[in-house]
């Protein structure tokens, strides 16, 4: 029986559970500084990047090592990620829903910009969209899920022209650019004048597509009233990359001119890349240094 002001057992469970164990929280800078470097580190290195004294970082070593989390060349005396952490990270990528993690990514781009954003993935015909959230604006934009973006002039497509290998790529764009050659004489012709648009592409890590949603409609005279419409819309277009580097995803915010600024450092540019970045760190990607 506890006196009055002396804590019980779910209070001291409850302060537990906050308190946590400070020796966990602490070694965690560490194998945060393994994960994110490129190789193996020195002692100095990797305390330094831990934001710790070296001392104090051996001390915690030490113990990771112990366990598996963290191992030691013996000839080098480097620092890298041990078979436990390799253990853990591969169960963690087998359990991982990259479209609901997508999902939420998707919700959070559409809050915090109001616009129309989309979700694309690799399908048997090009870049699909499998999710839309349309802008809670007046203005709707025309696109459905299932709807196929073209990889030359659309922001997705893009996106994906940039990325994809070029062997799985190939045969579509090949098609595409002799329909473009043929109906579409705004879009790229060929691979000379597609080439700098996706080296920027790649360069910047965003696709931009201003004054029209989907410029196939340019060769369709009783389509013009469709054409004035979709004049007015700018489209940002950001690749989303799983732990193997390869394109998983285009997330994309499309919507009126009036509201998406089209410079490369506006808002909508910036907030479509962050969050693409940040769904390929959660999908286990590491950018090149």
């Amino acid at each position: 029986m506890r006196t009055p002001g002396q804590p019980g057992n779910e209070d001291t469970l409850r302060a537990d559970k906050q308190q946590g164990i400070q020796s966990v929280e602490v070694a965690a800078p560490l194998l945060l500084a393994l994960a994110g470097a490129g190789g193996p580190l020195a002692l100095s290195v990797l305390a330094r990047n831990a934001g710790m004294p070296s001392a104090k970082a051996h001390r915690y070593l030490v113990s990771l090592i112990r366990i598996g989390l963290v191992e030691q060349d013996g000839a080098s005396g480097l620092y890298d990620l041990g078979p436990l952490a390799l253990e853990v990270g591969l169960a963690a990528l087998g359990r991982m829903d990259a479209v609901k993690l997508a999902d939420e990514s998707l919700r959070s781009l559409r809050d915090t910009t109001g616009e129309t954003v989309a979700l694309a993935t690799w399908g048997n015909f090009g870049p699909t969209y499998i999710r839309l959230l349309q802008s809670r604006r007046p203005v709707t934009v025309n696109l459905q899920i299932g709807s196929v973006m073209p990889l030359t002039y659309t922001a997705s497509g893009l996106c994906f022209a940039a990325f994809m290998p070029e062997d799985e790529l190939a045969p579509l764009l090949q098609q595409e650019l002799a329909l473009n050659r043929r109906d579409r004489p705004d879009a790229p012709a060929d691979e000379a004048q597609l080439a700098p648009i996706l080296n920027d592409v790649r360069q910047r890590r965003l696709a931009r597509i201003i004054g029209r949603l989907d410029p196939s409609t340019v060769s369709t005279p009783s389509s013009r009233m469709a054409e004035r419409l979709l004049a007015g819309f700018n489209a940002f277009s950001a690749p989303v990359f799983d732990h193997d580097g390869r394109i998983r995803f285009a997330l994309t915010v499309v919507g009126s001119a009036a509201h998406i600024d089209q410079d490369w450092d506006g808002l909508i540019a910036r907030h479509t890349a962050d969050h693409a970045q940040a769904l390929s760190r959660r999908l286990g990607y590491q950018a090149p240094e």
